[in-house]
């Protein structure tokens, strides 16, 4: 092989890699751009979530306010007038004379102050 065999060798294995190393460079900056694309696409979302997130805690906010002026509303309105009489420290013993003495009618003479009851007989049919 002479020098001018070798020259034409050495400039097409230059010439093969600038072509090579030019396509690889176009191939890469697509790549590149298209996952810089995905990156700004990942980013907005993030951004309109942290956004949905900031407006649903103000309304998670407002309600707990609006639950709670609810909770003292009803409370007030359940509160009574006046404070109920105290309830008897001990249990009462059973008084049977206590209805009478609410006013309520005698039962009648003779009687042991419950209701007669009648027997039914079966029906035949």
């Amino acid at each position: 092989m002479d020098a001018n065999q070798w020259l034409i060798a050495v400039l097409g294995f230059l010439a093969g890699g600038v072509l090579v190393g030019g396509g690889l460079f176009w191939w890469c900056g697509r790549q590149l751009k298209a996952a810089a694309a995905r990156v700004d696409k990942v980013e907005k979302a993030r951004q309109f979530a942290g956004q949905q997130v900031t407006q649903a805690r103000k309304q998670v906010e407002a309600l707990q306010k609006e639950l709670g002026e609810l909770k003292h509303a009803s409370k007030a309105a359940l509160k009574p007038a006046h404070a109920p009489a105290a309830a008897p420290t001990e249990p009462a013993a059973f008084d049977p004379f206590l209805p009478l003495a609410q006013g309520a009618a005698p039962p009648p003479a003779g009687s042991d102050g419950f209701a007669d009851t009648l027997v039914l007989r079966p029906h035949k049919g």
